[in-house]
C-alpha cells in the first residue's frame, strides 16, 4: 500500500505526540537529573543511537515492520483519511495539559475499537503488577538508598562516574523496552512492511522529534516526575529506571500485546512512594518530607481523566471516520 498524505501527517503527528507524553515514564528521570550536568548534544547522540539500533533490529527481525510484530491486531485501513489525525491531535493536548495520557488507549483504539477491552485489562493487571512491585522494592531495601540520597547529596559536586554509567545503561535499557512496546502507537500511520528507504527517512524523523524533546527539557510532563522524592538525584532516578525497565520487559516476554505503560510507570511511582512513607517512623527523613499520598490521587486522577478521554474521543472517532471513507 502507497503512502498517502494522511498517512504521513498522522505518522509525523504520532511520532511527536506519543514521545512528548511518554517521556513522563522513560526519559522523565533522566533528563531532570542530567539537565545541568550533561550537554544536550550527548544525551541527544546517546538516545538516537539506542533509537536507531531498536528501530532497525525490529525492521530486521520481523521482516520489515519495525513495530516489533505489536500490530497484527491492528490492520491498516482500506481508506486513511483525515480523520485518523485526531487522535495524535488530542495526544498533544492532553500533554500541553500535563496529563500522563494512555496513548495506546487513544491511538490503537482508533484503528481497532474491540481491542478496549484487552488493552485495558493488560494495562490494570500492568499498574497493579508494578505497584506491587514497587512497594516491595523500596518498601524492603530501597528506601535506604533514597535515605543516602536525602544525607549526602551530590549538590553542585560532579557525581562518581560509577552512577554516571549506571543511570545511562539503565536509561538505554528503559528506552529500548519502552520503543518494542509502543512503537506500534507511532508505526500504526505506515504500511506494515517499510523497504530500506522508507526505514532510514522513518528512523529520521523519529530521531529529530527526540531531539526537539530533549532540547525542551521533556515539556509539561516533566512536573509529574518533580514531585516525587528525590528523583532529581542520579542515585535514584537510576533505581527508577531500573525497575521501571525490568517491569516492561516482563511485560514483554509475558504477552506481545500492546499495553498502557503510563498506567505501568504510575503504578511503579505509586508504589514506591507509599514504600517510602512506610519508613517514615524509621528515620528516613525524605520518607517523611516527600509528597503525601494525595499527591499520587492527583496523578491517578489526571491518568484517569486521560484514560476516558482517551477512549471517548477514539469511539467518536470512529463515525467521522465512517463519514471521511465516502
Amino acid at each position: 500500500m502507497s503512502i498517502n498524505i494522511w498517512m504521513l501527517i498522522g505518522f509525523l503527528l504520532a511520532a511527536y505526540s506519543v514521545m512528548a507524553n511518554d517521556s513522563l515514564q522513560t526519559l522523565g528521570t533522566y533528563l531532570v537529573s542530567n539537565r545541568s550536568r550533561t550537554p544536550q548534544v550527548a544525551q541527544m547522540a546517546f538516545l538516537c543511537t539506542v533509537t536507531s539500533v531498536v528501530l532497525g533490529l525490529g525492521w530486521t527481525f520481523h521482516a520489515g515492520d519495525p513495530s516489533w510484530g505489536r500490530l497484527t491486531p491492528f490492520p491498516l485501513p482500506t481508506a486513511f483519511t483525515w480523520a485518523y489525525l485526531i487522535p495524535p491531535l488530542a495526544v498533544l493536548a492532553l500533554t500541553a495539559w500535563g496529563a500522563p495520557v494512555s496513548t495506546s488507549f487513544l491511538v490503537l483504539t482508533s484503528f481497532g475499537p474491540a481491542s478496549i477491552g484487552k488493552l485495558l485489562e493488560s494495562s490494570l493487571s500492568g499498574y497493579l503488577l508494578a505497584f506491587l512491585i514497587g512497594l516491595l522494592a523500596w518498601g524492603l531495601g530501597f528506601w535506604l538508598l533514597e535515605r543516602w540520597v536525602f544525607q549526602q547529596p551530590f549538590d553542585d559536586q560532579a557525581p562518581p562516574p560509577l552512577w554516571t554509567v549506571l543511570q545511562w545503561c539503565t536509561t538505554g535499557l528503559l528506552w529500548s523496552v519502552w520503543m518494542v512496546q509502543d512503537l506500534a502507537n507511532i508505526f500504526i500511520y505506515l504500511p506494515r512492511r517499510l523497504n530500506a528507504s522508507a526505514m532510514v527517512v522513518c528512523t529520521l524523523i523519529v530521531c529529530i522529534g527526540l531531539c526537539l524533546l530533549v532540547t525542551i527539557g521533556g515539556g509539561p510532563m516533566q512536573r509529574v516526575i518533580q514531585s516525587k522524592t528525590n528523583s532529581t538525584d542520579l542515585r535514584s532516578a537510576t533505581a527508577i529506571d531500573a525497575m521501571f525497565g525490568l517491569c516492561l520487559l516482563g511485560q514483554s516476554l509475558m504477552s506481545s500485546f500492546p499495553l498502557s505503560t503510563t498506567w505501568v510507570f504510575l503504578g511503579l511511582l505509586g508504589g514506591r512512594e507509599i514504600g517510602l512513607r512506610s519508613h517514615g517512623q524509621s528515620g528516613c527523613s525524605p520518607c517523611m518530607n516527600g509528597p503525601r499520598i494525595q499527591g499520587l490521587g492527583n496523578d491517578l486522577w489526571k491518568a484517569a481523566v486521560g484514560l476516558i478521554v482517551s477512549v471517548v474521543v477514539a469511539l467518536a472517532t470512529q463515525p467521522m471516520i465512517r463519514w471521511a471513507a465516502h
